[in-house]
């Protein structure tokens, strides 16, 4: 009776494509997110949550929301004033409790986003089997990464569909927590109701600003927000000289060169421009493809030139390599590229050799190369290959007038 059993289950399963169903990537995603939470439980490691719900608790206070409080947690937040009021309903829970429930709403905001894009399932899927190694990592770390890639996500499939006000909303928010959702101003481009759009951002940014204020005086989130400034300065300047924290594109090209004092403005004025050059190309701007070819950029982008750059953050960039890869053409591009990434994402030097790979900061900072390639490329046929930027339709009709 098991043997038979076994057997149509077997064969009920094999039947079913991986690509085409959602549920199995979801339910790898919530399994993965489920054993890291169940293995900080067992090992008391709690560390990055408590940074965060302390936020809330410290607003209520009034205490300085970027100071160090080491009798609580070791490091400092360094999160927008916002996100101490976002992390309240987490916040109010035990502990064993809010870091659940924290890592499943990041989990399953970030699978909403990618389910949100305007690919077909089987590719959505791809992008979700690619993110897995990176999924690990943010959710080992238990950080706001992957809710503020699934911000930067949406900010796009709302403008995408039309629906501004919520594009304005996910790129404001995304913004007041992190930084990093500001590349999200770009889709202003795609944007269908342009002045409409720039008052959606005005409403949210003074909704957004003044949502501390629920919890704390007006003087005390203001401050905020000039404390909020000065540690992230500070904590630029700490992970330029601790090589072994720059884990961004400018990180790898200072230690391979061993130039340490190789200045971040000149890095990210190159890089802002190669960032800048496809949006010459005014007359794709509607078209589906040369979209998400921007939205793969705008996810690898920030992550690349930015000092503040950690392994986890990695989670925001991987979806842009998963959309890239679903739209690469060149499949012995795609090939060489997203296998090398994949490896290099694993970090099996720091893995199997630590203190080695500890002791030599390129070995950490080499992360951000692969992920640099990837952008490179996006760029290249954002610009230069216009076989790149024409949706599938047309593509398949070029090449039949072609014949």
């Amino acid at each position: 009776m098991l043997t038979k059993y076994l057997n149509c289950a077997t064969k009920g399963f094999s039947r079913r494509d991986l690509l085409k169903n959602y549920r199995y990537v979801l339910f790898i995603w919530v399994l993965i997110t489920l054993a890291f939470v169940i293995d900080s439980w067992a090992t008391h490691r709690f560390n990055n949550y408590l940074i965060f719900e302390n936020t809330f608790r410290n607003l209520l206070h009034e205490r300085s929301l970027f100071a160090a409080y080491p009798s609580f947690h070791d490091d400092a937040n360094h999160y927008g004033p916002v996100f101490s009021a976002l992390i309240a309903p987490f916040a109010i829970l035990p502990n064993w409790l809010g870091l659940l429930f924290w890592n499943l709403f990041n989990c399953i905001l970030l699978f909403s986003a990618v389910q949100s894009l305007p690919l077909n399932q089987q590719k959505k899927n791809i992008i979700g089997y690619i993110a897995i190694p990176c999924l690990i990592e943010s959710m080992l770390n238990q950080q706001f990464n992957a809710g503020a890639g699934a911000l930067i996500i949406f900010s796009f499939t709302q403008v995408n569909k039309n629906n501004g006000f919520w594009s304005a909303m996910c790129i404001v928010l995304g913004t007041f927590v992190k930084l990093y959702g500001v590349v999200g101003l770009v889709f202003f481009f795609f944007a269908k109701k342009k002045p409409a759009f720039v008052g959606w951002l005005i409403l949210w940014a003074i909704i957004l600003f003044l949502l501390p204020m629920l919890f704390a005086s007006p003087s005390f989130v203001a401050h905020s927000y000039i404390d909020w400034k000065n540690s992230l300065v500070e904590k630029n300047l700490g992970n330029i000289l601790g090589a072994a924290t720059d884990i961004s594109i400018m990180g790898f090209f200072r230690q391979l060169s061993s130039h340490p004092e190789l200045s971040n403005l000149m890095f990210i004025s190159i890089g802002s421009v190669l960032f800048m050059l496809p949006f010459k190309h005014i007359r794709y701007f509607s078209r589906n493809k040369f979209q998400l070819m921007m939205l793969s950029s705008v996810l690898i982008f920030p992550v690349l030139f930015s000092t503040g750059s950690e392994d986890c953050t990695y989670i925001i960039s991987i979806f842009g390599v998963g959309i890239w890869y679903v739209q690469e053409r060149n499949h012995k591009m795609k090939n060489v590229l997203l296998p090398i990434l994949l490896v290099v994402t694993c970090n099996f030097p720091l893995l199997l050799i630590p203190a080695i790979a500890k002791s030599h900061p390129i070995t950490l900072s080499i992360l951000s190369f692969p992920y640099f390639l990837v952008w490179l490329r996006i760029l290249y046929n954002s610009v230069r290959n216009k076989h790149q930027l024409l949706d599938e339709h047309e593509s398949e009709l070029s090449l039949s007038l072609a014949e």
